[in-house]
């Protein structure tokens, strides 16, 4: 999944935007996607504390596992 094709399925799903950021890690409630060193990494961020909850090579990956963690709030 490119990063155009994760927002286009989080607008269809009705995700705000402040619930995800791209390239910084926001201080709320939130995911959030940038590249480390070699890696591509998801942060969740809660009261104002990121921790890292998944990591891979492939930046797809990360957009794929962001996907996947919206689609299973909104079962």
């Amino acid at each position: 999944m490119t990063r155009n094709e994760l927002i286009k399925l989080l607008e269809h799903l009705g995700i705000h935007h402040s619930c995800y950021s791209f390239d910084e890690i926001k201080k709320s409630e939130c995911f959030s996607i940038l590249k480390q060193k070699t890696d591509w990494c998801v942060y969740y961020t809660e009261r104002d504390k990121p921790e890292l909850i998944f990591s891979s090579k492939q930046e797809s990956d990360a957009y794929d596992f962001i996907a996947n963690e919206f689609k299973r709030w909104g079962s």
